[in-house]
This record gives structure tokens, C-alpha cells and sequence, in this order.
């Protein structure tokens, strides 16, 4: 019996080929993409869940409270691991401290010690201690990497990495320099990272050699730095919240500072790391759960509209077979044996789909994960869930698309079936097939608006002033703790007409690089409320950046003990006016360096437009100068760039000469909204595209439908613009009430979206209407060129069709 409906369901569908093609075209997109979306998904949802105790690994948060602002520092104070572990580890488990640099010159030494290669490693990097692999389960390999990491001026490297500074040779036992401070001994090779990890460093070097390397007291309870972290292990039935309360009473009582007697602590599960955009981490990466959630509807939206392309289809289909269905049930068969019959068709253009998809996917992930920066693997006997998704969509599918229209098809009378007398429009005065079509649209519409708005929001943050200048500036991260060695150079530097003005500072504006520190105001003997973030910058910086002064003045070489502030920490300390800070005094830390206010600056961004403005400080301190910035004439970038790199060498013959435009720097802030606006785009026209499809195949199955009816229009003096939109009228106020329904969802989604911006568009009103002029004039080509089809037809031929 079932080889009899495989044969009767593989010669209908060839002899219905119009009818299987679109049916398979636009399954096989659906499933393409919800199979993309889902192995984008599982991967995202895959971060860090291979280590054992994942579920009990925690980030300790330092949490900062001022009035009803609070804020937190992905950092802890230097001294907090060492303290915890002279009391017991305070009841936790296990815990370690990592200390992660984003990235750092590599000199790979001679037997003499002189540099033989140089490399600029981009890749992350940390300070670790041996713990490290005891809390995570990152795989070492044949040698241990642990007692490397318990001795100071070591260093683990992963195998690519390796194999870049040593190739085809044993790195072990190997020395490197690091940003020409360090030197450090290769003690073990390890396998490379897992691409689903948020600590992909690709060195790791042994943390007491921090103290060798850096110049910071990390003794001192008045350093916060968010890249100095502390992971706990949790024991067994642990709440998080207690032990986070415990933490900070005990923390409280042991600090050297009174400062620390604000701060609190709270406990982020590793599970969060990923999605939390605030905090972030160390692969510089991360993602909102919003956004998996929205793929997650995306890719079912996508199935759902080409399985309301299949009934759709299916139903106005059910007209031609009428009669087989009529024979069928006269020969004596019954209503299930033809709702298996129909069902196993469904089956068949469901399966022939998959496979389609299969293939599809196989070609379009390497695009996807070009897009993406992702390194999703694709295999589909291999990953046993993502063949269970596919098994489950298929069967889904089947059941969805096909039992309503099955079941229409079983239930026709054999009479009326024969005599083709048969309304399939309407189920109990509705009608489905219409209503279908609405939901179709609503769905692509939706995503059109949605995708509009996203793509607002992108030129809302390249195009909003940030009260700087980021056009025409380029900028050198400088070796680490060398900035006074080029300032010798800042005249030679500037005699060059490519060269417009020269900065030194410890970061550009806009920076995800942050200093916070601990201030009090005009003598009091308590610190504020809240945390400065720091800018240390010489007396070029204003100008070169062109930051404008709301009172007072810069300062100059020459001066000491002077700050600016910005109208923020202004406005936070209660200043009425710029001018009355004037005078003022700002003493940091521990009152070792006590300044006086001699400007405002308004207010710039420091951060991405995610953030709020930060109250800041802006002061002299070659000390901390890291980066230089050059503004640059962009007629002559070849000739600034030669010219940089030239004195670079001089300075830093050892160092890799390396730069960065200051505006696609900050365009990097917002590269995960620049690569879901593509991906929107990409599947909103998708979702156009099959929703066409169907109303491609309606009109068509129409106008078969209508042949007499246009004919004896066409005698009787029909111009072919009229019949058009005979078969177009009906089709156009689909289309509009679609509109109607997906304005208020969209602008739902999209108002709920912005919430996680701090600087974000207002919703107007001109992209749905360009959202809605769209899909009509998509839908209205789509059915034109059926309905023209049918108006030119002869209607000689049309009368005389049976």
C-alpha cells in the first residue's frame, strides 16, 4: 500500500511541476535558514560549556553605588585573591585571578639576546596562575602547564602560535621578549583554545611575572582595573547571593582603604559572560540573549511563511484535483487512506527540501561565518542534535503544511468533487486561505521595519556628533610604559606638512580602555560618591581633538597640580555653573596628588553609545601616556604614514610600527550591530522573496481558475489594466491589512531593542510607511506579471479551454 502512495505522490508532483517547484523552492529556503539560524544559535549557546564545573564557576563583580546609581567593574583590586587565600579561600572551592591584555609586542631573542623576529600579537593575552587549568578545562596537552605557571618570568603558548614564532622547531625552552619588558622562558606548548570560549588567550604568561612587568602597586587597595579578574568555584548548594553578601562584609573588614567600605561584590555566573555586554570579556565579544531569541523567531517565522506558502498553494490546488479525488472515493476509498495519500506527498516535497537545504547550508555557512567572525562547523551525521532538528522540522512541517490541506481534499463529496462544484475558500466562514496570506505578510513586514530601524540606528551612531574630532586622526598604541622616549621626537614628528598636530595621552577619547579612581572635592576629607575616570593627556590633546571648553582654559607644559573636568562630574558634584568649578580642588587616591580646576570641557563620548558619559578628569601625566594621535592631511596619508613609521623606528627600533584610524576604531564598538543589521537584511529579503513565491503561485492558480471569465472580459471590451486589477485588488488589501497588524509588533520589538541603548533614534513614523510602500510594490510586481499574463491571453483559447 505505501509503495503505491510513494509512486501515485512522486507522479503527481512531476505532473504538477509549477505546483512542486514552488512548493520545494520555498521550504528549502525556510528550512535553509532556520538551520543556519539554529547552528548560529547552538554555537553562541555553547560558550564555555565544556568545563565541568561550569555551572559553579563564578566572576566576582565589584558593584558601586552613588544615590540611585549603581555600577559595576568587570575588575577586583589587586589585593582581594591573596586575602581570600590566607583565610581558607573564604569557603570557596577553588579561585584565580587573571590579568588579560588585549595586545603586546613579541621579540623572539637570539643566543645573543637581540631581537631575530618581531611580531605584533592582536591576539588576546594573560597573566595566569597555575589554578587556572584547575577551574577551566582547557586541554595542556602531554606537559603540564602548571608548574611553568608557579614560577615567575614563564610563559605557555598555544600550538599556532608556536608554530608562528618557532616554526619547525620545540618552542620549550625558548626565550621571547614581551613589549620589550619582559623576557620570558617558554615552559610548555598547549593545544589551541576552543573557538566557543570567552578566554581565548593564546599566551599565557605565569602571573607573578606581573610584578617584573608592571609599575602598579598591586599591594594597594586603590586600583581598580576591569581587566584584573577574579574567578571563584562555588561548593555544592552554595547560594551565589549569601556568599556575595559574605564577600563583601569580609572584604569591607580587611581593606587598608575607606573607601572600599562602598563597594560591594556580586557574584556573575560564567554562564553570563557571553551576554553581557556591560561587563564584557576577554575575547572582546559578546552577544544578547535578545538577539539568539530573535533568531530563534526569525528562522521559525521564515518555516511558518513557507509552510503558509505550502497550504496556500495546496488549497488553491485542491480545485484541479477534484475529479482524481471524486474517482478516488467512488473506487471505494476511504478518508484516511486519502489523508495518508496526501500527507505522504507532503512528506515527499517536505524531504526533497531537506535535502535541498542540506545542500544550501553546506554552501552558504562559510558566507555566514565570514559574516559573523564565526567558526561554525557544519555536518549533518556527525552532530546528532543538529540532525535531530532537522528530523523534527521535517516531521513539524509535514504535519503543519499538510493536514489542513488534506484533510479539504478528503473530505469533498464525490459528487460535487466530479462536478467541480467545490468552495475550498472558507472553514466555518472563515476564510483560511486569506487569512493565511495576511499572516505571510504581516511576518515579512515586520521584518522589513525591523530591519529599517536597525539600520537607523547603525547611522545614528556613525553619524552622531561625539563631541570630538575622530575624522583624519590616526593612532599608535606605544610600547608599553614608553611614551617618554618618543616625545624627544614630537618636533621631528610634526616637520612634515602631512602632519597637521601631535598628541600623546593615555587613550584616544572614545577608548575601551578606562582608568577609575577615587577623588574627593574641594578639601573634603571623604572621597565622593562616585568614581573619575581618569585621561591623562598632554596639552595638545583639546586642540588636536578639538573638545571644546565651557569655562576656563587648558594647561600647559609647564604647569602641575592643574585638571580639566568634563560638564558631567560637573554636574554630578553639584556645580551649578562651569565657571563656579573654577578653583576648586581634586585631590586622587590617597590625597598624594592634589590639583586645581582650571577648566570645563564639554561633554565627549568615552565609551560606545551603549554607555552614558562617565564623570572624568582630564590631567598631565607622561607617565601614563600610551598612545600617540596624529592628525593627519588625508591628501597626503601615504606620505604621514611613511613619515610616522620613520621616526617610529628611531625610537622604537625593536617595536613593529602599527596604526589605526581613530574613526574606524570606534566604528569596531558597534561591529556585532553592524553584522546582525546585515544578517536582518539578508533574511528580510528572504522572507520577501518566499512570500512571493506563494502569491506568485496564487495568481497563477487564479488566473488557470478564471481563464473563461477573463476571456468573455476581454470580448467584451476589458483593457488589460482593469483585468490586472481585478486579480490585484484583492491581494493589495491583504497586503494592507498585513501592514496595519505589523505596525504595532514592530514597533513593540524595536521600542523593547533600543531600551539597551543609552544614545539611541526616536521611532518615527517614515520607516513603516517606507516599510509598507515596499512590500506593496514587491507584491504588486509579483502578481503583475501573472495577472498580464492572463489579461493578453487569447480569448479565443481562453473560451475553448476546458
Amino acid at each position: 500500500m505505501f509503495k503505491i502512495y510513494f509512486l501515485t505522490a512522486i507522479r503527481s508532483l512531476i505532473r504538477n511541476k509549477s505546483y512542486s517547484i514552488l512548493n520545494i523552492s520555498g521550504l528549502a529556503l525556510g528550512i535553509t535558514c532556520s538551520i543556519l539560524l539554529f547552528l548560529v544559535i547552538k554555537y553562541e549557546l555553547s560558550y564555555d560549556t565544556f568545563h565541568s564545573k561550569a555551572d559553579r564557576i563564578y566572576r566576582v563583580i565589584t558593584q558601586f553605588k552613588s544615590g540611585d546609581e549603581v555600577s559595576y567593574y568587570s575588575g577586583t583590586r589587586f589585593p582581594i585573591p591573596a586575602l581570600l587565600r590566607s583565610n581558607d579561600n573564604f569557603g570557596f572551592e577553588n579561585l584565580t585571578q587573571i590579568l588579560g591584555e588585549e595586545s603586546a609586542q613579541v621579540n623572539i631573542l637570539n643566543d645573543n639576546g637581540t631581537p631575530a623576529r618581531r611580531f605584533l600579537e592582536n591576539n588576546p593575552i594573560a597573566f595566569v596562575e597555575p589554578e587556572f587549568f584547575d577551574l577551566f578545562d582547557f586541554e595542556t596537552g602531554p606537559t603540564d602547564p602548571r608548574p611553568g605557571l608557579a614560577e615567575p618570568n614563564t610563559v605557555v603558548l598555544t600550538k599556532s602560535i608556536a608554530d608562528k614564532y618557532f616554526p619547525g622547531e620545540d618552542a620549550v625552552g625558548k626565550v621571547i621578549r614581551y613589549n620589550n619588558n619582559l623576557t620570558l622562558k617558554v615552559t610548555a606548548v598547549i593545544p589551541d583554545q576552543p573557538s566557543n570560549t570567552d578566554f581565548p588567550f593564546v599566551m599565557l604568561i605565569s602571573y607573578k611575572s606581573y610584578k617584573n612587568y608592571s609599575t602598579l602597586d598591586t599591594e594597594s587597595y586603590n586600583i581598580l582595573s576591569s581587566n584584573q579578574q577574579l574567578y571563584v568555584v562555588l561548593p555544592d548548594g552554595v547560594s551565589p547571593e549569601v556568599k556575595a553578601k559574605e564577600l563583601s562584609k569580609f572584604v569591607t573588614r580587611h581593606s587598608s582603604s575607606k573607601k572600599n567600605s562602598d563597594e560591594r561584590f556580586v557574584l556573575q555566573p560564567l554562564s553570563d559572560l557571553h551576554f553581557n555586554s556591560d561587563l564584557g570579556n576577554y575575547s572582546q565579544r559578546t552577544i544578547a540573549k535578545e538577539i539568539i531569541w530573535s533568531m530563534a523567531f526569525i528562522g521559525a517565522f521564515l518555516v511558518l511563511v513557507a509552510c503558509i506558502n505550502f497550504v496556500n498553494l495546496a488549497s488553491a490546488q485542491a480545485i484541479k484535483r477534484a475529479r482524481e479525488v471524486g474517482v478516488r472515493k467512488v473506487l471505494g476509498s476511504s478518508k484516511g487512506q486519502l489523508v495518508l495519500q496526501f500527507m505522504g506527498e507532503t512528506l515527499l516535497i517536505t524531504l526533497v527540501a531537506a535535502l535541498f537545504s542540506v545542500i544550501l547550508t553546506e554552501l552558504a555557512l562559510p558566507y555566514l561565518n565570514n559574516l559573523l567572525e564565526l567558526n561554525i562547523t557544519f555536518s549533518i551525521f556527525r552532530d546528532s542534535i543538529v540532525l535531530l532538528f532537522l528530523a523534527a522540522q521535517v516531521v513539524l512541517v509535514t504535519l503543519f503544511a499538510g493536514l489542513y490541506p488534506a484533510f479539504i481534499l478528503a473530505q469533498f463529496q464525490p459528487i460535487s468533487a466530479l462536478k467541480s462544484k467545490l468552495n475550498t475558500q472558507q472553514v466555518a466562514g472563515l476564510p483560511i486561505r486569506q487569512a493565511l496570506v495576511v499572516l505571510q505578510f504581516t511576518i515579512c513586514q515586520v521584518l522589513i521595519i525591523c530591519t529599517i530601524l536597525v539600520n537607523e540606528q547603525m547611522d545614528y551612531f556613525t553619524n552622531k556628533p561625539l563631541g570630538f574630532q575622530k575624522e583624519a586622526v590616526v593612532t599608535m598604541l606605544l610600547p608599553s610604559q614608553a611614551g617618554k622616549k618618543l616625545m624627544p621626537f614630537s618636533e621631528e614628528i610634526k616637520n612634515n606638512p602631512a602632519i597637521k598636530d601631535i598628541s600623546f595621552a593615555g587613550t584616544p577619547p572614545s577608548s575601551n580602555m578606562t582608568w577609575g579612581s577615587n577623588f574627593s572635592y574641594n578639601n573634603s576629607s571623604d572621597d565622593a560618591p562616585f568614581e573619575a575616570n581618569l585621561k591623562y593627556a598632554d596639552e595638545n590633546y583639546l586642540e588636536l581633538y578639538d573638545i571644546k571648553l565651557a569655562a576656563g582654559h587648558t594647561y600647559s607644559r609647564q604647569d602641575s597640580a592643574v585638571v580639566l573636568i568634563n560638564e558631567t562630574m560637573r554636574r554630578k558634584l553639584g556645580i551649578k555653573t562651569p565657571e563656579d568649578a573654577l578653583g576648586k580642588t581634586i585631590a586622587l587616591g590617597r590625597r598624594d596628588f592634589k590639583a586645581t580646576i582650571i577648566g570645563v570641557v564639554e561633554d565627549f563620548h568615552q565609551n560606545s553609545l551603549h554607555r552614558p558619559i562617565d564623570p572624568s578628569i582630564i590631567l598631565s601625566n607622561p607617565d601614563n601616556y600610551y598612545y600617540l594621535s596624529a592628525k593627519i592631511d588625508l591628501n597626503e596619508q601615504q606620505e604621514a604614514l611613511t613619515h610616522l613609521e620613520k621616526i617610529w623606528s628611531k625610537a622604537y627600533p625593536d617595536d613593529v610600527f602599527n596604526y589605526e584610524y581613530l574613526d574606524e576604531t570606534i566604528a569596531n564598538f558597534y561591529r556585532d550591530e553592524a553584522r546582525k543589521s546585515k544578517l536582518f537584511k539578508i533574511f528580510s529579503f528572504i522572507a520577501i522573496f518566499i512570500g512571493c513565491l506563494g502569491l506568485y503561485g496564487l495568481v497563477a492558480f487564479m488566473a488557470a481558475q478564471r481563464t473563461k471569465e477573463v476571456g468573455i472580459r476581454k470580448v467584451l471590451g476589458a483593457s488589460i489594466f482593469s483585468i490586472t486589477l481585478l486579480f490585484s485588488k484583492e491581494f493589495i488589501k491583504l497586503v494592507l491589512i498585513a501592514f496595519l497588524l505589523a505596525v504595532p509588533i514592530a514597533y513593540y520589538l524595536m521600542n523593547q531593542w533600543l531600551q539597551d541603548f543609552t544614545y539611541r533614534i526616536t521611532l518615527g513614523y517614515e520607516a513603516f510607511i517606507v516599510a509598507g510602500i515596499l512590500t506593496l510594490v514587491i507584491a504588486l510586481l509579483t502578481m503583475s506579471t501573472q495577472a498580464i499574463k492572463a489579461a493578453m491571453a487569447n480569448p479565443v483559447v481562453s473560451l475553448k479551454s476546458e
